[in-house]
């Protein structure tokens, strides 16, 4: 026969384990969403067609404020043949 003590102390360790499988399960749904926004990022600076040394001057000068429109990138191909 179990005691009431032996089953608290099974349930207890239960318990743990939940709890560690879930704490697992919370840090790598958190990395996923940090991946997901990282991606994100990386796809609104590639659609801003802009060279490094142009975005490097567009965060420095205080970013967002002015952002540049977004142009497509064959627009800009064929506007840089005009010049």
């Amino acid at each position: 026969m179990v005691s009431k003590l032996d089953r608290i102390e099974k349930d207890i360790q239960k318990t743990k384990s939940k709890i560690a499988e879930y704490q697992k399960q919370l840090r790598e749904l958190e990395a996923q969403k940090t991946e997901q926004e990282n991606l994100q990022i990386i796809q609104l600076v590639r659609g801003m067609n802009m060279k490094p040394e142009e975005f490097a001057a567009f965060l420095r000068s205080g970013a967002m404020q002015a952002a540049p429109a977004v142009t497509a990138y064959h627009e800009q191909e064929d506007n840089a043949h005009e010049e």
